[in-house]
């Protein structure tokens, strides 16, 4: 698996990570639907220990079943394998952010108090990003830990916080040059052409619509090297049509908003 595959790869399990990690505490709670809802810190805390042991375990074994175990010694990642087109951080940015935008919401819909939402929210990001880098990656004597991706990840995670915090009109989405069922794997890229099929997007909505600013690959140039494509685009997202039919929904499906429905001219 090339880097390119990693890339891709790494951004859907990583967000499966953080989906193991987040069940854990509603099953170390008790059993009377009163998930995380006391208000004492150290029981907020102790489930959010608990359900990252557990998870963590877990996510650990299934990794290693994919992409190797770290039986190796240290060593870091080569970064220009991609002809610096930053293929695989893009997609480590995207991912982490959505960790944390996922990890809010989950938060949230166990009853953890508002007041912890976005530390422990953070926190999880953190966590599940850096694990996967180290000691996973680090050792695994296929892959290295990839410096630019603990930067990207921290970027991700960063601008979740910016986001909620006087940035609400920009975000990260993501969208498609064609219909994933054309591809063999859908959604899950795994080879370098499914991967090419992702524009990732940093986007700013001014005031019914959002206008972006396009990031993705080609690796078609000469020799095999990977060429950076860049656009300019605008539209919209699933979350905010549905917000038009009904408001209450919308906020229950914000993964939604991830998705850019949008027309683009290439740059």
């Amino acid at each position: 698996m090339d880097r390119a595959d990693v890339g891709a790869v790494k951004s859907a399990f990583s967000i499966l990570a953080l989906l193991l990690v987040l069940q854990a505490p509603a099953a170390a709670a008790d059993s009377t639907a009163t998930i995380l809802k006391a208000d004492s810190s150290s029981h907020v805390t102790r489930n959010f220990i608990i359900g990252n042991l557990v998870g963590g375990t877990a996510t650990y074994f299934y990794f290693t079943d994919l992409w190797g175990k770290p039986t190796g010694k240290f060593h870091l990642k080569d970064d220009t394998g991609d002809n610096r087109a930053l293929t695989d951080e893009v997609s480590h940015m995207f991912a982490a952010y959505q960790i944390a935008e996922g990890a809010r919401w989950l938060f949230r819909l166990f009853g953890m108090p508002d007041d912890k939402i976005e530390k422990y929210a953070l926190l999880e990001a953190v966590l599940v990003t850096t694990f996967i880098e180290f000691p996973l990656d680090a050792y695994n004597p296929d892959q290295g830990l990839g410096v630019s991706d603990l930067l990207f990840n921290g970027a991700g995670i960063g601008f979740s916080y910016l986001h909620h915090h006087g940035a609400e009109q920009f975000d990260i989405k993501f969208s498609l040059k064609r219909s994933p069922f054309e591809l063999e794997h859908k959604f899950l890229a795994s080879n370098v052409d499914e991967f090419d099929n992702f524009i990732w997007w940093g986007a700013w909505k001014p005031r019914f619509f959002w206008l972006g600013l396009g990031y993705s690959t080609n690796h078609g140039g000469p020799g095999g090297l990977v060429d950076s494509e860049y656009y300019l685009g605008g539209g919209t997202t699933l979350h905010d049509l549905l917000h038009l039919l009904s408001p209450t929904a919308a906020r229950r499906l914000k993964v939604l908003d991830t998705f850019y429905l949008n027309l683009h001219v290439e740059i």
